[in-house]
């Protein structure tokens, strides 16, 4: 029995396998990808990631990241925006913590106390955050207090309302804060390196795709 073969393919052979690379290239990548994020939906579920200080309008958090990865700024204002997307554990347990670090900014202002003269560095930091008890796993919140600390709540509420966990008239809030250590850079010359090779590794078994 003859097999027929599509003419596309007879017209076209180096197009046609072409083709079929970029289409198991991209099947295989998309399969790994849903592996890593997704197919742990029976006990993780993705949630949106917000940022919230309570050091005053003279500070700002230039940047802060989740697990090396998820990230943002926290403006003057005292919140950053939503960031999708951090995959958590739809049932929270004790031994649930997330590794945080954050760039503190001191603003420094014109005599006339209005425009702002400059921006000064207060400190890097990091630590591991225990992510405290949620009965349903939903928005987390990450909230940076004055001398490196740092709380995370899970929490449908936005911080104004009275349902939120974390109250800015509470001033026992940073008590159960943890302290960051301060640290030289964002990230270490062997997180750095580690990354290098991660990229590597996907571009090895994904193809690059820039």
């Amino acid at each position: 029995m003859k097999i027929p073969i599509p003419n596309f393919i007879r017209w076209y052979p180096i197009a046609s396998l072409l083709l079929s690379g970029i289409l198991v290239a991209f099947s295989t990548f998309t399969y790994h990808y849903l592996k890593i994020n997704y197919f742990k939906v029976e006990t993780h579920t993705p949630v949106t990631v917000s940022g919230v200080h309570h050091m005053g309008s003279d500070y700002l958090i230039s940047h802060f990241s989740i697990n090396k990865a998820i990230g943002d700024n926290v403006a003057r204002s005292g919140s950053s925006g939503i960031v999708c997307c951090l995959m958590i554990p739809k049932k929270w347990s004790p031994n649930l913590t997330a590794d945080v670090r954050w760039e503190v900014r001191h603003v420094i202002r014109e005599p006339d106390g209005i425009k702002i003269a400059r921006e000064e560095l207060v400190g890097i930091y990091r630590t591991q955050v225990p992510v405290e008890t949620y009965a349903e796993a939903d928005r987390l919140w990450v909230h940076f207090f004055p001398e490196g600390r740092v709380r995370i709540v899970v929490n449908s509420y936005d911080p104004e309302s009275a349902q939120h966990p974390i109250q800015a008239s509470d001033s026992s809030a940073t008590e159960k804060a943890t302290v960051g250590i301060i640290v030289e850079s964002f990230y270490t010359a062997e997180e750095l390196s580690e990354l290098d090779r991660e990229i590597a590794r996907d571009r090895k078994k994904y193809g690059d795709w820039r």
